[in-house]
């Protein structure tokens, strides 16, 4: 019997080993890449070609091979919600671009192998035709290992991660026939009492054909006038779109009173609104309702009393 007990935990140890083993083996074939920048600026002007550059790194233990191909980038709704695979006339631009291979030859989509620890260099080049939409130019560059069992795709992302997917942002802008017209359709800010977080809200309407940064700032001060908690950045508005941005101080106290402040500049449009904002949790509101119904019910009561005794006074 006890040689029965210490054979069946010598199985499970073995298991267990053996499943630790299988896991570190398959992390291991996984690229961990870093492409830099991971959203760029390029320029484009009709029958001109310009060259550019970004980096690709391995930061794994481990040699991998990968591919560079782009693809049309887009948004869905106000939450900017990554379209990547519709067409339209603000993503041709990613049939002009292309990839200098290690013959130096520009192609499509060139392979590469990066060593464990390398930093590579891609050139890559945009060809703009002679005949070209107005407006700004917008897609992906993806570079993806191969090989991979997730090279399809399914796993994603932008900048540093164990993906075997990483993502370049191109924001094409020229000289020719562009406009830019910008709203700011929506803005709020937390009203005067709140039990959680102080957040402001925006949305920002581009009726032009090109993209537009819209600025944003956003402080806490405490009702002495130290400040707590700043914001201040930009956020990317596609053409024809309108994109819904949130800012916030999220880790505000139980109880507190603070000033904030909190505005949008949009090319020529701008709101701003300031407040005072008294932070307050839930349970502290629950009492103070019940404090103020038990004294609004004594108040009753006694006042009941008082009238009784007046009219037993005057009989």
């Amino acid at each position: 019997m006890k040689n029965k007990t210490i054979i069946k935990l010598f199985v499970i140890v073995s298991a267990l080993f053996a499943n630790l083993f299988i896991a570190k083996a398959t992390f291991a074939v996984d690229a961990v890449m870093k492409i830099t920048p991971v959203a760029t600026s390029v320029y484009i002007d009709a029958g001109k070609t310009q060259n550019y550059q970004f980096t690709i790194e391995n930061l794994g233990e481990e040699e991998f091979e990968f591919k560079l191909y782009t693809g049309p980038y887009s948004v869905t709704n106000e939450d900017y919600d990554a379209d990547i695979s519709s067409e339209t006339s603000y993503n041709q631009i990613t049939r002009w671009i292309t990839f200098q291979d290690d013959s130096g030859s520009f192609v499509k989509e060139p392979k590469f192998k990066l060593a464990a620890g390398e930093k590579r260099t891609i050139v890559y080049r945009v060809s703009v035709p002679d005949d070209i939409p107005e407006g700004g130019q917008y897609c992906v560059i993806y570079a993806e290992s191969v090989g991979s069992d997730k090279e399809k795709g399914t796993n994603t992302s932008v900048g540093i991660g164990s993906q075997s997917r990483v993502s370049l942002i191109i924001l094409g802008h020229g000289d020719g026939n562009t406009n830019n017209a910008a709203e700011i359709t929506d803005f709020s800010l937390t009203g005067f009492f709140s039990t959680s977080d102080i957040e402001g809200v925006a949305k920002v309407k581009n009726s032009g054909n090109t993209d537009f940064a819209a600025v944003y700032s956003f402080s806490v001060d405490s009702i002495f006038g130290s400040n707590l908690y700043e914001d201040s950045d930009n956020f990317i508005v596609l053409p024809e779109t309108e994109r819904k941005y949130k800012v916030g101080w999220s880790e505000t106290p139980l109880f507190g009173i603070f000033k904030v402040k909190f505005s949008v500049k949009a090319m020529d449009a701008s709101e701003t609104k300031s407040r005072v904002i008294l932070i307050m949790p839930a349970f502290m509101i629950i009492i103070l309702l019940l404090l103020l119904t038990s004294i609004i019910v004594w108040s009753i009561m006694l006042l009941r009393k008082r009238k009784e005794r007046s009219s037993r006074l005057v009989v």
